[in-house]
């Protein structure tokens, strides 16, 4: 019998997640959340036909890969969202952008969207801006998306809470659109 997991028909969770380079939590959310399919063994264990693993292989974009970065924005503000939207896709960038306009749509909508990166509005109704990047930095699956906050209000205070909930860098409104681009790994 082959050592190799990928000859085999059936795999765990750890050799999917050695396969596909993340950790076996982040295989058991996508099996939560029923992107990637598995069977349950009597015993209660995941295992992953080999034909579902290179199925779901070729559609996941992870961040870093050759694919086009998958870009959430979240903002309120019509305009901003308008503005970003055309700042990025209508560059030469590869790029796959969503939108949302609160946090309560912006985390259902990661869920299912995956974005690489997630430009985060602070201000917002419902959810704050901080709030949503803590639940998402705590999710299964997401806390490897790349938050970049925005703020027309950007206070030391603000962005401490920002950055401690798990932000990568805070940037103020008006939004200078090259800056952001360079943030985003779009521009050098």
């Amino acid at each position: 019998m082959s050592k190799d997991p990928k000859d085999r028909p059936y795999l765990t969770p750890t050799e999917v997640a050695n396969w596909m380079m993340v950790s076996p939590v982040t295989v058991r959310g996508w099996a939560q959340r029923n992107l990637l399919q598995a069977e349950v063994t009597p015993g209660g264990h995941r295992r992953f036909r080999r034909e579902e693993v290179e199925r779901f292989a070729r559609q996941w974009n992870p961040a870093g890969n050759k694919g086009p970065l998958r870009v959430l924005i979240v903002d309120d503000d019509m305009g901003v969202v308008g503005f970003l939207r055309e700042l990025i896709d209508g560059g030469d960038y590869d790029v796959v952008v969503e939108t949302a306009h609160n946090g309560f749509d912006a985390g259902c909508l990661a869920q299912s969207f995956v974005p690489d990166v997630m430009l985060l509005d602070l201000m917002m109704p419902g959810l704050s801006g901080t709030e949503v990047c803590r639940q998402i930095k705590q999710s299964a699956g997401l806390d490897s998306v790349r938050v970049i906050a925005m703020s027309g209000y950007l206070t030391a205070e603000n962005e401490s809470e920002l950055l401690a909930a798990g932000a990568e860098r805070c940037i103020a409104k008006p939004i200078d659109g090259m800056a952001l681009l360079k943030a985003m790994g779009l521009e050098v």
